[in-house]
């Protein structure tokens, strides 16, 4: 009896990991082409001007565009077991460019919602790193992490932010840096966005909807037929 349940519990398992790394593709773009799909894509300029206007070829986006944004299509909120990642594939080269969740693709002054953004030395920041930020519009960010990252000309890193139910969580190359509690109900875009004259290239961007694993169900359930087996 006792092999038979461990054996039901493994292979309950072994479902709840099948699960969990399945996921749904809800926005796809690897810039191939000659053209930037304004399908896919809004582009935003403020009062402030532009350098050039973003652009594509060989398979990259060029954004290189003074106070210059695009974003996608917004995104709903997770539903209870359900997460929405943001991902891309990004080589930064300078100051105040940003990739993340933003509710107002209309804001330049300061960005509002979930994203990383290399900033300007002269502010603080240090160089070779990037800031995963949680903004809200109050005098205090919700979140301002520094992180080494090194950066420059072909250097290419994995950015995904990842909005579950309850909580934003922030990785870099796969390695989570960090999460903030989330503070914002309603569906986001993802934009990616320069304020600066320096280049950012962008192999892909990408937004999945991706079941939450379900871990602690399975650890309960482990722990639920001890406790009765000791009884």
């Amino acid at each position: 009896m006792k092999k038979t349940v461990v054996f039901a519990l493994i292979v309950f398992g072994m479902a709840i990991a099948s699960s969990a790394s399945a996921s749904t593709q809800l926005f796809f773009d690897d810039f191939t082409g000659t053209a930037l799909d304004t399908s896919k894509w809004s582009v935003f300029v403020d009062a402030h001007g532009q350098y050039h206007w973003p652009y594509v070829a060989n398979g990259l986006l060029y954004s290189q565009g003074y106070h210059t944004r695009i974003d996608s299509p917004a995104f709903a909120a997770p539903e209870t077991g359900q997460s929405v990642m943001a991902s891309a594939r990004i080589s930064l080269t300078g100051d105040d460019q940003k990739f993340g969740f933003a509710p107002n693709p209309g804001e330049r002054t300061c960005p509002i919602g979930y994203y990383f953004d290399t900033v300007d030395a002269s502010v603080g920041s240090q160089v070779d790193h990037v800031r995963a930020l949680a903004y809200d519009g109050s005098t205090i960010p919700l979140l301002d992490f520094e992180i080494s990252v090194t950066w420059g000309v072909d250097v290419f890193h994995e950015f995904a932010i990842e909005r579950t139910p309850s909580q934003v969580i922030y990785s870099i190359d796969g390695h989570e840096v960090k999460r903030v509690t989330d503070a914002f109900a309603g569906a986001l875009p993802v934009g990616l966005w320069s304020d600066k004259g320096d280049l950012m290239q962008t192999d892909w961007v990408e937004v999945s909807q991706v079941p939450e694993p379900a871990t602690l169900l399975l650890i309960g359930l482990g722990g639920l037929f001890l406790r009765k087996r000791k009884a």
